[in-house]
């Protein structure tokens, strides 16, 4: 393949993977923001949405698709990142997304007028030089309304202080061998595996280093390149990256939209939470918590609305959100992956929001108004639900006139009809809730079928499943096996697509997907 391509000391013979994050949707960053007490401004109901380096752009393309009432538009310098998104724009006829290939300093010469209400930042900091930091400034004081929010990702410390020097060691493998991204990133994860192999001092003395290699080891190299190849790589302290928001115009911090890093009981030792109370800075209280969990990945959103609501007002807000499921009720469980450890919620809770959830979409009050809850019981209730939300299996989002379900439909269409080609995308779009709901391999496939006419029972979907996966060249796979017979491959997949059928689709329909 040659010399690796960098452009500006970045990745750019490989492209980045596809994939969809949660807490970027507008609904989800107003419920944070209001989780935290905050004044959700632009986040509520915007009007544009800009993301500045967007990747592959399926995430901002569904988006886009799931809320046909906004105007989204973006800007990344990978030309292969911008040929694809405006792949997805056109496959799906998608009208309210426009994408510029451009570097952030170029963006940010054209200058702007204030009108973008939500701006996306999502794993971008860390990995660019001091110049392009300076330009994501100058844009957000150029574009962002003044209520307007702002959502950006980064490495944090102290959780990847001991991985520093598998990092480092990566980089001089790179600057070593004269090859491109993926034999570079391959070179250097069979090193590193040998030295851990080999009962190496610096793995025996980090626990956790050697923890993060062995997941590294089995994550998709494309990611990974991205992750570790660039020349530009910090890490950052919380109350560093709060200084540097502040000079675009006084953007404050208003909230995690990772939920659970909200409650202080989920994200922080019990006998460190009565420190957490009584520290009034709120910028050293976000320090105090990323050293109490040894953080190393933050999602925040800043806004220079980041007013702190009366309960009347946060009450009031909570009003205007509606909540639906995101998997079927019978697949529902009340075990949630916390910061720290797993958190169990009691039945008497959980159970009658999920029900309630099953037979129609709730908005607050009619959730406040369980027998379980009650208006003496607003934390309680949002703590449920930002657990629920949390775990991919409630989804929020706020009233609003009807909106147009066809963009998203189209939308998903292209992506099972990609799934024949043997592309996959992890995400349809839901017009109704304005975000994306996952899928797998299997309800890609079952989908097919349903689009093709095929799908009158679990088993002649499976017999159209495994005409498509075929007609690729491929098997299905059980437990690593290829079900190399016909038979035992339709029984296989049929076990798999019934619940497709049965629970998923119908709750798809509900959710305006099909």
């Amino acid at each position: 393949m040659g010399i690796v391509i960098l452009g500006d000391g970045y990745i750019t013979d490989i492209g980045y993977t596809s994939d969809f994050y949660s807490e970027m949707a507008p609904s989800h960053l107003a419920f944070s923001s209001l989780v935290a007490g905050c004044d959700p401004g632009g986040t509520l109901r915007p009007g544009r949405v800009l993301e500045l380096g967007f990747g592959q752009g399926f995430g901002l393309a569904l988006l886009a698709a799931a809320n046909p009432d906004i105007v989204f538009e973006g800007c990344d310098f990978n030309p292969a990142h911008v040929a694809h998104a405006r792949d997805l724009v056109e496959s799906a006829g998608l009208t309210n997304l426009s994408v510029a290939e451009a570097s952030f300093e170029a963006m940010a010469a054209r200058a702007g007028d204030g009108n973008v209400d939500i701006v996306l930042l999502h794993g971008v900091l860390s990995w660019v030089a001091k110049e392009a930091e300076e330009a994501i400034l100058q844009i957000l004081r150029q574009r962002l309304r003044r209520d307007g929010a702002l959502y950006i990702s980064y490495n944090c410390l102290p959780g990847w202080a001991p991985l520093v020097p598998i990092r480092q060691l990566i980089i001089d493998i790179k600057r070593r061998h004269a090859g491109n991204s993926q034999s570079q990133i391959a070179a250097a994860l069979d090193l590193l595996a040998q030295l851990k192999e080999g009962n190496a001092t610096y793995f025996a003395c980090n626990p956790m280093a050697s923890v993060h290699l062995e997941a590294m080891l089995a994550q998709d190299r494309v990611y990974l390149a991205h992750e570790y190849l660039s020349d530009h790589w910090r890490l950052f302290q919380f109350s560093e990256v709060a200084a540097r928001l502040g000079q675009a115009d006084g953007l404050g911090y208003i909230a995690s939209a990772t939920l659970t890093e909200n409650f202080d009981q989920f994200a922080v030792p019990a006998n460190l939470q009565p420190l957490m109370a009584q520290t009034g800075d709120p910028i050293l209280r976000e320090t105090l918590r990323d050293v109490a969990a040894n953080k190393n990945f933050r999602r925040d959103i800043f806004g220079r609305a980041s007013r702190i609501l009366s309960k009347a007002e946060r009450r009031e807000f909570l009003g205007q959100m509606l909540f639906a499921p995101a998997v079927p009720r019978r697949r529902q469980q009340f075990k949630f992956r916390g910061p720290l450890n797993e958190l169990i919620g009691k039945e008497d809770f959980y159970s009658p929001i999920a029900d309630m959830l099953a037979e129609r979409f709730a908005t607050f009050d009619e959730l406040l108004a369980l027998p379980s809850f009650g208006e003496h019981a607003v934390d309680r209730l949002v703590e449920c639900l930002a657990l629920l939300i949390h775990s991919g299996q409630v989804v929020p989002f706020v009233m609003r006139p009807t909106t147009d379900p066809e963009p998203a439909r189209r939308f998903n269409r292209m992506i099972v009809d990609r799934a024949r080609g043997g592309r996959l995308y992890g995400y349809l779009a839901s017009p109704v809730a304005g975000t994306g709901i996952r899928i797998d391999d299997f309800g890609l496939l079952t989908l097919a079928a349903v689009f093709d006419g095929k799908a009158d029972t679990p088993l002649a979907a499976a017999r159209h499943g495994l005409s498509i996966i075929t007609a690729l060249g491929r098997r299905p796979f059980d437990n690593a096996r290829a079900l190399t017979e016909d038979d035992e491959a339709i029984e296989f997949l049929s076990a798999r697509m019934k619940p497709v059928i049965e629970d998923d689709i119908p709750l798809w329909r509900r959710l305006g997907m099909l």
